[in-house]
């Protein structure tokens, strides 16, 4: 059974990355936990603590309802669902929780203006830092079956085929067809042909195809071949989770994050190695990637 980790504000972003997640989950044995963020109150201020209460009580009482309302929904037993709301920093406790619990993935939801609902760029934070697989859903997004997956990943960083685990999982349960979207950034490093044989054993029976694009940056050339074609889901591996780095080659800016078009699923990248020894004979390989 998946673990999954909603993260709601009950504006309407988040609302829709639930339906979108029950979708995107629908043929998957999975528990979904709701969880609401308030702020933690402060000692020795009656106002603060009667604020934070407030919020803590409305909180609960309006994920009792939805939970309440998921539930009797539900046509099977494939899906539960519970909630929390805690206090703190939105990011302090989601790593908490996390690392305690396992989850196999963290959903949250975006407005149109870049803004992660209501949970403003504690979320950004969020998105870059946070150790899980996450799937981040515009609020326009909608739900509907998933035909065409985008993998836009740096493929020679790629140092451990096993983090595609969950994207082989999907891909194959949904019968989608799979792209590897190689960008040509300036001084990118070429792939080793060993590297590449590994991914695609990894990734067999899959047979995915192959697009190139030159672009000054990893962000401008995802955003171009989006605005060309049909993407149902995009998939990257984050070089780091950092401030600076929402994909690999993305920027170094401190205050953003990258905005996607379509819904995004960043794979965590534990740092694990599993390629083989590499050969220095290139003349006999065939290069795609």
């Amino acid at each position: 059974m998946k673990k999954i980790l909603m993260l709601t504000d009950f504006s309407e972003a988040s609302r829709n990355a639930l339906c979108f997640a029950r979708a995107f989950f629908a043929d998957t044995l999975a528990d979904f936990h709701l969880l609401t963020i308030y702020p933690a109150q402060t000692e020795g201020f009656n106002g603060l603590k009667h604020n934070a209460e407030s919020a803590r009580s409305a909180g609960a009482n309006q994920l009792h309802s939805i939970v309440t309302e998921l539930r009797q929904q539900a046509t099977n037993d494939w899906h539960t669902f519970h909630s929390s709301a805690l206090p703190g920093n939105l990011l302090d406790v989601v790593e908490q929780i996390v690392k305690a619990d396992g989850y196999d993935f963290v959903v949250i939801g975006l407005q149109q203006n870049g803004i992660y609902g209501l949970f403003g760029n504690g979320a950004v934070g969020l998105v870059h830092e946070l150790k899980a697989n996450i799937l981040v859903v515009p609020t326009d997004a909608l739900t509907k079956p998933i035909y065409q997956v985008v993998l836009a990943i740096d493929f020679a960083s790629l140092k451990n085929s096993k983090l595609l685990s969950p994207l082989k999982e999907f891909v194959t349960l949904k019968g989608a067809s799979l792209t590897l979207l190689s960008i040509e950034t300036p001084g990118k490093q070429v792939i080793h042909p060993d590297q590449e044989i590994h991914i695609r054993q990894f990734l067999n029976p899959i047979k995915p195809t192959v697009a190139h694009l030159q672009a000054p940056t990893a962000k401008e050339g995802i955003d171009a071949y989006l605005m060309k074609h049909t993407v149902d889901l995009l998939v990257t591996i984050p070089r780091y989770k950092a401030m600076s780095s929402a994909l690999p080659g993305y920027g170094n800016s401190h205050t953003q994050a990258y905005t996607p078009l379509v819904p995004l699923l960043t794979l965590y990248d534990d740092g694990s190695n599993d390629l083989p020894q590499l050969i220095d004979d290139f003349s006999n390989v065939d290069l795609a990637l």
